[in-house]
């Protein structure tokens, strides 16, 4: 038995939920894109920080480091494969009551490597034969990336803030493995363009 349902979609052919992640860099605007599209389709959006912030927060806290930490072994190693696997878990959930769903996480490591997002998929037992998954990629933009994490001042954002210049090198050059058939969007604004948002929306639902 298919853990997830059927379902047909108005403007969309597939059968099987639609599932679309959005990925890219600190900074990068993917909450802005999610939640434009998901407005605009009405589908169920599911961000990352917005399930696991409050308890990473207070993990790292315990831990004695401090509730912006996101660059130390403890979170990397330990506390952000947790974060992803119940973020997925909300995403399965809906998926399972046929719900399409926007995604919005990082997934930097997964994105330059099919691989790992297949180790994923097993390791999570998720089944996804009744879902048709999506990948967008909001391409690398320094200038963009810098303004938008000074703007809105999170915590989490500290240490890349102080080590811009190492974390930028860490990133650059950053591009989805071909594998992914991943849309690439380029977000030059702060607020994702209308324009841009429909070339998205028009890939999504063909």
């Amino acid at each position: 038995m298919n853990l997830f349902g059927k379902k047909v979609f108005a403007g969309h052919r597939a059968e099987k939920t639609p599932f679309v992640i959005i990925t890219g860099c600190a900074g990068s605007g993917k909450t802005s894109l999610g939640e434009k599209i998901a407005r605009a389709l009405k589908w169920t959006y599911v961000d990352k920080d917005t399930v696991t912030r409050g308890f990473t927060d207070y993990i790292l806290v315990e831990k004695g480091k401090s509730c912006g930490d996101r660059e130390s072994d403890l979170y990397c190693r330990d506390i952000r494969p947790i974060e992803y696997r119940i973020t997925f878990k909300v995403c399965e959930e809906n998926l399972r009551l046929g719900n399409p769903v926007i995604l919005t996480i990082p997934f930097i490591a997964q994105i330059r490597d099919y691989c790992k997002w297949i180790d994923m998929v097993k390791e999570f037992g998720m089944d996804l034969t009744e879902v048709d998954v999506k990948f967008v990629w909001i391409n690398h933009n320094e200038g963009g990336e810098f303004a938008r994490i000074t703007r809105r001042g999170a915590a989490r954002d500290g240490y890349k803030l102080s080590h811009w210049e190492e974390y930028a090198n860490g990133i650059d050059g950053i591009s989805p493995d071909e594998r992914y058939c991943a849309y690439c969007y380029d977000n030059d604004s702060y607020t994702a363009d209308e324009m841009y948002v429909k070339d998205v929306i028009a890939w999504i639902t063909k």
